[in-house]
């Protein structure tokens, strides 16, 4: 366990202080830090779906459209937590009985193979 912390200290440092290795370090570092990052990624969008729900509940207005957008600026304090990891903006898609919290993935690409959401039921 020693010698792993060692390592992951030793690339961060790397990753610091030689720019030109960062990519070498972040391909090699991508079989964890995806699904990683996509994991952590589902828990924030579950947090945004409640708040959207929440949003319906008290209001009994669902942000879509423009609206969305105002709204995450509004709810969210800075702007990277209306971001996934990769730098796109989470998306809304809702039907009678659910809110759908989406994000385009890693390829930052609509209806991809790499994209993911979160289903909220909607509370009428």
């Amino acid at each position: 366990m020693t010698r792993l912390l060692l390592l992951a200290l030793l690339a961060a440092l790397t990753w610091v202080y030689f720019p030109e290795t960062r990519a070498m370090l972040l391909e090699a570092a991508e079989p964890i830090a995806v699904p990683l990052a996509r994991w952590s990624t589902q828990e924030e969008m579950a947090q945004v779906a409640r708040n959207v729900v929440d949003q319906e509940r008290l209001t009994g207005v669902l942000p879509a459209g423009s609206a969305w957008l105002a709204w995450l600026e509004s709810r969210y304090a800075t702007p990277e937590a209306t971001l996934d990891p990769w730098g796109s903006t989470y998306q809304i898609a809702a039907s009678k009985d659910s809110v759908w919290v989406l994000s385009y993935g890693p390829d930052r690409t609509r209806d991809t193979e790499d994209d993911f959401q979160v289903v909220t039921p909607r509370i009428r």
